[in-house]
Protein backbone atom coordinates (compact mmCIF):
# COMPACT_ATOMS: atom_id res chain seq x y z
CA UNK A 1 0.00 0.00 0.00
CA UNK A 2 1.35 3.42 -0.97
CA UNK A 3 0.86 6.72 0.80
CA UNK A 4 -0.94 9.55 -0.97
CA UNK A 5 -0.83 12.98 0.68
CA UNK A 6 -3.73 15.35 0.13
CA UNK A 7 -4.73 18.91 0.89
CA UNK A 8 -7.97 20.64 -0.02
CA UNK A 9 -8.06 24.14 -1.47
CA UNK A 10 -9.40 25.97 1.57
CA UNK A 11 -7.11 28.87 2.43
CA UNK A 12 -7.04 31.85 4.74
CA UNK A 13 -4.81 34.02 6.86
CA UNK A 14 -2.86 30.98 8.08
CA UNK A 15 -1.82 29.83 4.63
CA UNK A 16 -2.37 29.90 0.86
CA UNK A 17 -2.00 27.42 -1.99
CA UNK A 18 1.75 27.97 -2.11
CA UNK A 19 2.20 27.10 1.55
CA UNK A 20 0.02 24.02 1.06
CA UNK A 21 2.28 22.81 -1.74
CA UNK A 22 5.28 23.27 0.53
CA UNK A 23 3.51 21.36 3.31
CA UNK A 24 2.83 18.43 0.98
CA UNK A 25 6.44 18.46 -0.19
CA UNK A 26 7.66 18.36 3.40
CA UNK A 27 5.21 15.73 4.63
CA UNK A 28 6.10 13.36 1.78
CA UNK A 29 9.81 13.89 2.52
CA UNK A 30 10.52 14.65 -1.13
CA UNK A 31 13.59 16.70 -0.19
CA UNK A 32 15.49 13.42 0.21
CA UNK A 33 15.21 12.90 -3.56
CA UNK A 34 16.97 16.15 -4.51
CA UNK A 35 20.71 16.60 -4.07
CA UNK A 36 22.92 19.66 -4.35
CA UNK A 37 23.89 20.66 -7.91
CA UNK A 38 21.70 17.98 -9.48
CA UNK A 39 19.56 18.81 -12.52
CA UNK A 40 15.88 18.71 -11.58
CA UNK A 41 13.29 18.64 -14.35
CA UNK A 42 9.96 20.16 -13.37
CA UNK A 43 7.69 18.57 -15.94
CA UNK A 44 4.37 20.27 -16.54
CA UNK A 45 2.05 21.16 -19.43
CA UNK A 46 2.24 24.66 -20.90
CA UNK A 47 -1.31 24.45 -22.28
CA UNK A 48 -2.32 24.67 -25.92
CA UNK A 49 -3.07 28.26 -27.00
CA UNK A 50 -6.74 28.91 -26.26
CA UNK A 51 -6.78 26.54 -23.28
CA UNK A 52 -6.62 28.11 -19.81
CA UNK A 53 -7.17 25.03 -17.62
CA UNK A 54 -3.45 24.22 -17.26
CA UNK A 55 -1.60 24.71 -13.97
CA UNK A 56 -0.53 28.38 -13.75
CA UNK A 57 3.11 29.38 -14.06
CA UNK A 58 2.98 31.05 -10.64
CA UNK A 59 2.28 27.64 -9.10
CA UNK A 60 5.24 26.09 -10.92
CA UNK A 61 7.41 28.84 -9.42
CA UNK A 62 6.83 27.32 -5.99
CA UNK A 63 8.51 24.08 -7.07
CA UNK A 64 11.41 26.02 -8.58
CA UNK A 65 11.92 27.90 -5.32
CA UNK A 66 11.84 24.65 -3.33
CA UNK A 67 14.48 23.05 -5.55
CA UNK A 68 16.68 26.14 -5.42
CA UNK A 69 16.51 26.15 -1.63
CA UNK A 70 17.68 22.53 -1.62
CA UNK A 71 20.66 23.36 -3.80
CA UNK A 72 19.36 21.70 -6.96
CA UNK A 73 19.41 23.14 -10.47
CA UNK A 74 15.78 23.28 -11.65
CA UNK A 75 14.42 23.74 -15.15
CA UNK A 76 10.81 23.77 -16.32
CA UNK A 77 10.07 21.54 -19.26
CA UNK A 78 7.69 19.82 -21.64
CA UNK A 79 8.04 17.96 -24.94
CA UNK A 80 6.83 18.77 -28.44
CA UNK A 81 3.49 17.43 -29.58
CA UNK A 82 2.78 14.83 -32.24
CA UNK A 83 -0.16 16.79 -33.60
CA UNK A 84 0.31 20.16 -35.23
CA UNK A 85 -0.64 23.11 -33.05
CA UNK A 86 1.04 25.78 -30.96
CA UNK A 87 3.50 23.30 -29.38
CA UNK A 88 4.71 21.09 -32.25
CA UNK A 89 8.22 22.57 -32.41
CA UNK A 90 10.42 24.34 -29.88
CA UNK A 91 10.05 27.82 -31.44
CA UNK A 92 6.25 27.83 -31.38
CA UNK A 93 6.24 25.90 -28.12
CA UNK A 94 8.35 28.49 -26.30
CA UNK A 95 6.31 31.35 -27.75
CA UNK A 96 3.16 29.66 -26.48
CA UNK A 97 4.76 28.97 -23.10
CA UNK A 98 5.70 32.64 -22.82
CA UNK A 99 2.13 33.72 -23.61
CA UNK A 100 1.01 31.53 -20.72
CA UNK A 101 3.54 32.95 -18.29
CA UNK A 102 6.21 30.25 -18.48
CA UNK A 103 9.26 32.47 -18.73
CA UNK A 104 12.50 32.72 -16.77
CA UNK A 105 11.20 35.92 -15.18
CA UNK A 106 7.98 34.30 -13.95
CA UNK A 107 8.97 30.76 -13.00
CA UNK A 108 12.51 31.63 -11.90
CA UNK A 109 14.23 28.89 -13.92
CA UNK A 110 15.11 28.15 -17.54
CA UNK A 111 12.24 26.89 -19.68
CA UNK A 112 13.50 24.06 -21.89
CA UNK A 113 11.76 22.00 -24.55
CA UNK A 114 13.04 18.58 -23.57
CA UNK A 115 13.19 16.98 -27.02
CA UNK A 116 14.75 19.86 -28.93
CA UNK A 117 13.88 22.04 -31.88
CA UNK A 118 11.88 19.54 -33.94
CA UNK A 119 11.38 16.73 -31.45
CA UNK A 120 14.46 14.90 -32.66
CA UNK A 121 16.59 15.30 -29.53
CA UNK A 122 16.10 12.06 -27.65
CA UNK A 123 17.89 9.01 -26.25
CA UNK A 124 17.10 5.45 -27.27
CA UNK A 125 17.21 2.91 -24.46
CA UNK A 126 16.76 -0.87 -24.61
CA UNK A 127 13.59 -2.33 -23.14
CA UNK A 128 12.38 -5.92 -22.95
CA UNK A 129 8.61 -5.82 -23.13
CA UNK A 130 5.62 -7.26 -24.92
CA UNK A 131 5.39 -4.32 -27.31
CA UNK A 132 8.84 -2.70 -27.32
CA UNK A 133 12.46 -3.63 -27.70
CA UNK A 134 13.59 -0.06 -27.26
CA UNK A 135 12.14 3.26 -26.09
CA UNK A 136 12.74 6.90 -26.96
CA UNK A 137 13.10 9.42 -24.12
CA UNK A 138 13.47 13.20 -24.50
CA UNK A 139 17.11 14.06 -23.84
CA UNK A 140 16.52 16.69 -21.15
CA UNK A 141 14.34 14.25 -19.20
CA UNK A 142 16.93 11.53 -19.60
CA UNK A 143 19.79 13.80 -18.51
CA UNK A 144 17.95 15.13 -15.45
CA UNK A 145 18.91 13.54 -12.14
CA UNK A 146 15.39 13.77 -10.75
CA UNK A 147 11.95 14.77 -12.01
CA UNK A 148 9.02 16.57 -10.40
CA UNK A 149 5.86 15.69 -12.35
CA UNK A 150 3.28 18.43 -11.88
CA UNK A 151 0.11 17.14 -13.52
CA UNK A 152 -3.32 18.61 -14.15
CA UNK A 153 -5.99 15.97 -13.58
CA UNK A 154 -8.77 15.91 -16.18
CA UNK A 155 -10.61 13.68 -18.60
CA UNK A 156 -8.99 12.50 -21.79
CA UNK A 157 -10.36 11.75 -25.24
CA UNK A 158 -8.27 8.58 -25.64
CA UNK A 159 -7.44 7.36 -22.13
CA UNK A 160 -10.61 8.54 -20.41
CA UNK A 161 -8.56 9.85 -17.46
CA UNK A 162 -5.41 11.94 -17.48
CA UNK A 163 -3.08 12.37 -14.53
CA UNK A 164 0.49 11.57 -13.50
CA UNK A 165 0.79 8.34 -15.49
CA UNK A 166 -0.17 9.88 -18.78
CA UNK A 167 2.10 12.86 -18.05
CA UNK A 168 5.07 10.50 -17.76
CA UNK A 169 4.28 8.43 -20.84
CA UNK A 170 3.28 11.17 -23.28
CA UNK A 171 5.05 14.08 -21.65
CA UNK A 172 8.56 12.63 -21.52
CA UNK A 173 8.93 11.26 -25.04
CA UNK A 174 9.48 12.82 -28.48
CA UNK A 175 6.70 12.91 -31.10
CA UNK A 176 7.93 9.75 -32.80
CA UNK A 177 7.69 7.94 -29.47
CA UNK A 178 4.20 9.32 -28.93
CA UNK A 179 3.20 7.93 -32.31
CA UNK A 180 4.24 4.38 -31.41
CA UNK A 181 2.33 4.58 -28.12
CA UNK A 182 -0.81 5.80 -29.83
CA UNK A 183 -1.00 3.25 -32.56
CA UNK A 184 0.24 -0.06 -33.84
CA UNK A 185 -0.79 0.98 -37.34
CA UNK A 186 1.78 2.34 -39.79
CA UNK A 187 1.54 5.81 -41.40
CA UNK A 188 0.66 6.42 -45.03
CA UNK A 189 1.30 9.39 -47.29
CA UNK A 190 -1.63 11.53 -48.38
CA UNK A 191 -0.38 11.94 -51.94
CA UNK A 192 -2.50 15.01 -52.73
CA UNK A 193 -0.71 16.92 -49.94
CA UNK A 194 2.84 15.73 -50.67
CA UNK A 195 5.11 18.48 -52.05
CA UNK A 196 7.98 16.12 -52.91
CA UNK A 197 10.40 17.82 -50.52
CA UNK A 198 12.05 14.52 -49.60
CA UNK A 199 12.47 15.30 -45.91
CA UNK A 200 10.70 12.11 -44.89
CA UNK A 201 12.97 10.06 -47.14
CA UNK A 202 16.07 11.55 -45.54
CA UNK A 203 14.74 11.06 -42.03
CA UNK A 204 13.36 7.51 -42.32
CA UNK A 205 15.62 5.21 -40.23
CA UNK A 206 14.39 2.10 -42.08
CA UNK A 207 14.76 3.48 -45.63
CA UNK A 208 11.12 2.62 -46.13
CA UNK A 209 10.19 5.77 -48.09
CA UNK A 210 10.84 6.47 -51.78
CA UNK A 211 9.37 8.67 -54.50
CA UNK A 212 6.84 6.88 -56.66
CA UNK A 213 6.24 7.40 -60.39
CA UNK A 214 4.30 10.58 -59.59
CA UNK A 215 7.27 12.01 -57.67
CA UNK A 216 5.32 11.65 -54.44
CA UNK A 217 6.59 10.01 -51.27
CA UNK A 218 5.42 6.46 -50.71
CA UNK A 219 5.93 4.30 -47.61
CA UNK A 220 6.72 0.63 -48.02
CA UNK A 221 4.51 -0.94 -45.35
CA UNK A 222 6.61 -4.12 -45.33
CA UNK A 223 9.73 -2.19 -44.33
CA UNK A 224 8.19 0.57 -42.18
CA UNK A 225 8.90 0.14 -38.47
CA UNK A 226 6.16 2.53 -37.37
CA UNK A 227 8.55 4.95 -35.65
CA UNK A 228 6.60 8.06 -36.67
CA UNK A 229 9.65 10.14 -37.62
CA UNK A 230 8.17 10.92 -41.05
CA UNK A 231 5.03 12.35 -39.46
CA UNK A 232 7.13 14.71 -37.37
CA UNK A 233 9.41 16.02 -40.13
CA UNK A 234 6.81 16.49 -42.89
CA UNK A 235 6.18 20.27 -43.12
CA UNK A 236 3.00 19.86 -45.20
CA UNK A 237 0.99 17.46 -43.01
CA UNK A 238 1.06 14.98 -45.89
CA UNK A 239 1.60 12.05 -43.53
CA UNK A 240 -1.30 12.22 -41.06
CA UNK A 241 -1.05 11.09 -37.47
CA UNK A 242 -2.41 7.57 -37.07
CA UNK A 243 -4.68 7.74 -34.04
CA UNK A 244 -6.50 4.47 -34.60
CA UNK A 245 -5.83 1.89 -31.92
CA UNK A 246 -7.59 -0.44 -29.53
CA UNK A 247 -7.73 0.36 -25.84
CA UNK A 248 -5.87 -2.51 -24.22
CA UNK A 249 -2.71 -2.39 -26.38
CA UNK A 250 -2.66 1.39 -25.91
CA UNK A 251 -2.59 1.04 -22.13
CA UNK A 252 -0.05 -1.78 -22.29
CA UNK A 253 2.30 0.27 -24.48
CA UNK A 254 1.82 3.27 -22.21
CA UNK A 255 2.71 1.22 -19.13
CA UNK A 256 5.87 -0.11 -20.79
CA UNK A 257 6.96 3.43 -21.62
CA UNK A 258 6.30 4.63 -18.07
CA UNK A 259 8.30 1.73 -16.64
CA UNK A 260 11.23 2.32 -18.99
CA UNK A 261 11.31 6.07 -18.37
CA UNK A 262 11.11 5.78 -14.59
CA UNK A 263 13.78 3.08 -14.51
CA UNK A 264 16.32 5.58 -15.92
CA UNK A 265 16.36 7.27 -12.50
CA UNK A 266 14.95 4.94 -9.82
CA UNK A 267 13.49 6.55 -6.68
CA UNK A 268 14.07 10.04 -8.07
CA UNK A 269 10.49 10.84 -9.09
CA UNK A 270 8.14 13.25 -7.33
CA UNK A 271 4.47 13.38 -8.29
CA UNK A 272 1.95 16.17 -7.71
CA UNK A 273 -1.61 16.04 -9.08
CA UNK A 274 -3.75 19.18 -9.17
CA UNK A 275 -7.49 18.53 -9.15
CA UNK A 276 -8.56 21.98 -10.31
CA UNK A 277 -10.48 23.05 -13.42
CA UNK A 278 -11.26 19.38 -14.03
CA UNK A 279 -12.28 19.57 -17.67
CA UNK A 280 -13.55 16.57 -19.66
CA UNK A 281 -10.78 16.92 -22.27
CA UNK A 282 -7.01 17.08 -22.37
CA UNK A 283 -5.15 20.41 -22.12
CA UNK A 284 -3.78 19.74 -25.62
CA UNK A 285 -6.99 21.09 -27.14
CA UNK A 286 -7.09 24.83 -27.97
CA UNK A 287 -10.05 25.16 -25.60
CA UNK A 288 -11.21 23.86 -22.24
CA UNK A 289 -14.79 22.95 -21.52
CA UNK A 290 -16.53 23.85 -18.26
CA UNK A 291 -15.27 21.88 -15.23
CA UNK A 292 -17.16 18.63 -14.64
CA UNK A 293 -16.84 18.72 -10.84
CA UNK A 294 -15.74 21.31 -8.30
CA UNK A 295 -12.09 22.01 -7.53
CA UNK A 296 -11.02 19.29 -5.11
CA UNK A 297 -7.42 19.83 -4.05
CA UNK A 298 -3.81 18.81 -4.50
CA UNK A 299 -2.41 15.31 -3.99
CA UNK A 300 1.19 14.07 -3.96
CA UNK A 301 2.94 10.72 -3.77
CA UNK A 302 6.07 8.75 -4.61
CA UNK A 303 3.77 6.29 -6.42
CA UNK A 304 2.02 7.56 -9.59
CA UNK A 305 -0.37 4.59 -9.75
CA UNK A 306 -1.67 5.11 -6.21
CA UNK A 307 -1.79 8.86 -6.81
CA UNK A 308 -3.90 8.63 -9.96
CA UNK A 309 -6.18 6.03 -8.37
CA UNK A 310 -6.74 8.25 -5.32
CA UNK A 311 -7.51 11.26 -7.49
CA UNK A 312 -9.92 9.23 -9.62
CA UNK A 313 -11.71 8.05 -6.49
CA UNK A 314 -12.07 11.61 -5.20
CA UNK A 315 -13.45 12.80 -8.52
CA UNK A 316 -15.89 9.88 -8.63
CA UNK A 317 -17.18 10.88 -5.19
CA UNK A 318 -17.74 14.49 -6.27
CA UNK A 319 -20.96 15.98 -7.61
CA UNK A 320 -21.20 16.77 -11.32
CA UNK A 321 -21.59 20.51 -11.77
CA UNK A 322 -24.57 22.17 -13.39
CA UNK A 323 -23.69 23.55 -16.79
CA UNK A 324 -20.99 20.96 -17.46
CA UNK A 325 -21.02 18.55 -20.38
CA UNK A 326 -22.13 15.64 -18.21
CA UNK A 327 -24.64 17.38 -15.93
CA UNK A 328 -27.38 14.94 -16.98
CA UNK A 329 -25.61 12.33 -14.82
CA UNK A 330 -25.80 14.48 -11.66
CA UNK A 331 -26.15 12.34 -8.57
CA UNK A 332 -24.57 9.25 -10.08
CA UNK A 333 -21.31 7.84 -8.79
CA UNK A 334 -18.27 7.12 -10.99
CA UNK A 335 -18.07 10.47 -12.71
CA UNK A 336 -15.05 9.38 -14.77
CA UNK A 337 -17.06 6.59 -16.36
CA UNK A 338 -19.39 9.28 -17.69
CA UNK A 339 -16.46 11.31 -19.01
CA UNK A 340 -14.70 8.27 -20.48
CA UNK A 341 -17.75 6.68 -22.04
CA UNK A 342 -16.85 3.19 -23.28
CA UNK A 343 -13.12 3.59 -22.57
CA UNK A 344 -11.70 1.20 -19.96
CA UNK A 345 -9.74 3.96 -18.22
CA UNK A 346 -8.78 1.79 -15.23
CA UNK A 347 -6.93 -0.78 -17.32
CA UNK A 348 -3.87 1.50 -17.35
CA UNK A 349 -3.67 1.24 -13.55
CA UNK A 350 -3.74 -2.55 -13.83
CA UNK A 351 -1.03 -2.56 -16.52
CA UNK A 352 1.21 -0.24 -14.51
CA UNK A 353 0.81 -2.38 -11.43
CA UNK A 354 1.82 -5.47 -13.41
CA UNK A 355 4.90 -3.62 -14.68
CA UNK A 356 5.95 -2.89 -11.10
CA UNK A 357 5.49 0.87 -11.40
CA UNK A 358 3.26 1.16 -8.34
CA UNK A 359 0.15 -0.21 -6.67
CA UNK A 360 -3.52 0.68 -6.69
CA UNK A 361 -3.96 0.27 -2.94
CA UNK A 362 -3.30 3.50 -1.08
CA UNK A 363 -3.56 5.23 2.25
CA UNK A 364 -4.88 8.77 1.94
CA UNK A 365 -3.21 11.13 4.39
CA UNK A 366 -4.91 14.52 4.64
CA UNK A 367 -2.96 17.51 5.85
Amino acid sequence: MSKVYFTDLRTGSKGNIYSKIRALFERAEFAKLISKNEFVAIKTHFGEYGNIAFIPAQVIRVFVDIVNALGGKPFVTDTNTLYRGSRSNAIDHLKNASLHGFTMECVGAPVIIADGLNGNDYRVIPYKGKHYGELKIASAIYEAHSVIMVSHVKGHELYGFGGALKNVAMGCVPPSGKQTIHSEFKPKVKESECQSCGKCIVKCPADAIVFNANKKAQINQNICIGCGECIVVCPYAAIPVVWKTSAKPLHERTAEYIKGIMDTKPHKWIFFNFMINISPDCDCFPWNDAPVVQNIGIAASHDPVALDKACADMINNATILEGSRHFEYKGEQNVINKIAGSKDWQYLFECCEKEGIGVRDYELISL
